[in-house]
């Protein structure tokens, strides 16, 4: 079965969202941040946004590993975890 690259999972929201990309993250912050999950806290999503990536992400991943619907969704808390962005509350927003 094909494995998707994490970055390609990443970039999407990334590029989206924030106007940036894996690559340049990793060339912006100290190796500290980025060995932490923090860094997610650096690029916030909404929650409808967060709706919007796992659509995505979900037909992305079945698409490209032709992985049945049934195995995609028992699979798919390991990708979320690995890969989802974190998510601040409307009014957090400013």
């Amino acid at each position: 079965m094909k494995q998707i690259d994490r970055t390609v999972l990443l970039d999407w929201w990334l590029q989206k969202y924030h106007n940036t990309n894996c690559l340049e993250v990793i060339e912006k912050y100290p190796k500290e941040v980025l060995e932490s999950a923090d860094w997610f806290k650096l690029f916030p999503v909404t929650e409808k946004q967060e709706q919007e990536w796992i659509k995505w992400a979900k037909s992305y991943i079945k698409k490209e590993t032709k992985m049945s619907k049934l195995l995609l969704e028992r699979q798919w808390p390991y990708v979320y975890l690995d890969c989802s962005p974190y998510v601040k509350k409307e009014d957090e927003f400013s």
